[in-house]
């Protein structure tokens, strides 16, 4: 085959997308997603051209741990969105449907975008001409009225839409009416990272002779740790010959540092000090590189998820944890529930205290069993790594290239028509 006939297959086999989404530099779990899911989208299919159009919410810049405004990759960052600016969404829309792009992915989350309920979205999405594949970070089993008219009108104009688990699924048509044939279930990707000890991890940032217990992710209230906190001294008390390390891992959430500042880590500190743990608790308070947070996480022994919602569909710290095989200790929450099915964790009824030392103490005291929940869900983790989740992406993509065709109203609201907002 000649350079030219090549150049032509590729041509005819290539896949535009562009991704609506926060991104690196902000510091946000859903920018991380998006930037593993869009690198490796691009290594493993070379034909596959893709760029970022970013929801920038640096109109107050320092909320997001800068002093000046965000400064995105231009190797990938193609479009910007300001998200308290409605015109810029019509704009951002209206330069995409000039572009080369095949298919846009929104990642999806209410205060991503600006307007009541984030529903600047919708301007973007009635101007833009390409076919819409929507990713679902949350779902709310009891919605407000008006969240369920932005999410429904969301649904109506995407082609297909992605939840990370069947749950998803069935709070879709449960709670807002909405039938499952354009949903598509794709879990979060997870690390592929070799199945080790924790002691060699453990060396390489100090915490060798440690038993280590870690929370992860960007600080806030609804993350439960002054229970874990509360369970500390119980844990330490009834197992002394263990030297115990409690790592709180991540800064503060930049919302919580605009609305209060420091003060739930400041509570957090005074709370360690009056239960007398300063040798045992170790905030690491900064966002770390994607490298740097794989070492913690193979550094800890037992991952604590207290969270305080029941309603989050997708964690990427759960699956941070299950794709580095950690033994993990939970509250109910839905993401839990599914990931730590057949005994790849511990679900907690109440997430109290005393119900979290003993969680704790049963997996200190017992390796083997510890061992055994380990291999579980790394394995587990085998089946969704973000290559594989990359993969499935790449087939859902590609089907809607195909659907050149595509119009908004080729696909209906719900079971029951109530119109549009």
């Amino acid at each position: 085959m000649s350079r030219i006939q090549i150049y032509c297959v590729m041509l005819r086999n290539r896949l535009g997308l562009t991704f609506v989404s926060t991104f690196p530099p902000r510091e946000c779990g859903i920018a991380t997603f998006t930037q593993d899911l869009l690198f490796n989208l691009i290594n493993e299919n070379p034909e596959i051209k893709a760029n970022v159009c970013a929801i920038d919410g640096n109109k107050d810049s320092s909320a997001y741990g800068c002093l000046s405004p965000l400064i995105y990759p231009k190797s990938r960052v193609a479009y910007i969105i300001k998200d308290t600016d409605q015109i810029s969404f019509v704009e951002a829309a209206q330069k995409i449907n000039a572009s080369r792009t095949d298919v846009v992915n929104i990642q999806h989350e209410y205060g991503l975008y600006g307007g009541s309920w984030g529903r600047y979205i919708l301007d973007f999405m009635d101007v833009l001409e390409k076919p819409i594949v929507t990713t679902l970070h949350t779902v709310m089993p009891k919605p407000p009225e008006e969240a369920k008219a932005v999410m429904r009108e969301i649904y109506r104009m995407s082609a297909e839409v992605v939840v990370p688990g069947h749950v998803g699924v069935d709070i879709l048509n449960k709670a807002y009416d909405l039938m499952p044939e354009k949903v598509r279930v794709i879990p979060h990707g997870v690390p592929d990272v070799p199945f080790i000890s924790s002691e060699r991890p453990k060396k390489k940032l100090g915490f060798s002779r440690r038993f280590v217990l870690g929370s992860f992710g960007l600080l806030h209230p609804a993350k439960g740790i002054e229970f874990v906190l509360e369970a500390l001294p119980k844990v330490i008390a009834d197992n002394p010959a263990i030297n115990v390390l409690y790592l709180i891992v991540g800064e503060t959430h930049p919302n919580v540092v605009k609305n209060e500042g420091e003060s739930y880590r400041a509570r957090l500190k005074e709370l360690i000090a009056n239960l007398d743990l300063e040798q045992n608790v170790k905030f690491v308070d900064k966002y770390l590189t994607n490298r740097n947070l794989i070492l913690h996480f193979l550094a800890t022994d037992i991952c604590v998820m207290p969270y305080l919602s029941r309603d989050q569909i997708v964690s990427g710290v759960l699956s941070q944890a299950v794709g580095c095989g950690k033994a993990i200790i939970a509250t109910p929450y839905l993401h839990a529930l599914d990931a730590l099915a057949d005994e790849r964790g511990v679900i907690l009824e109440s997430g109290s205290s005393d119900e979290i030392a003993e969680a704790i103490t049963m997996l200190m005291r017992n390796d083997h069993l510890r061992r055994e929940m380990e291999i579980r869900t790394y394995m587990y983790g085998r089946s969704i790594t973000w290559k594989e989740v990359a993969r499935k992406y790449k087939e859902l993509f590609s089907t809607h290239v195909v659907k050149r065709g595509y119009s908004k109203t080729d696909f209906p609201t719900s079971k029951r028509d109530t119109g549009v907002l």
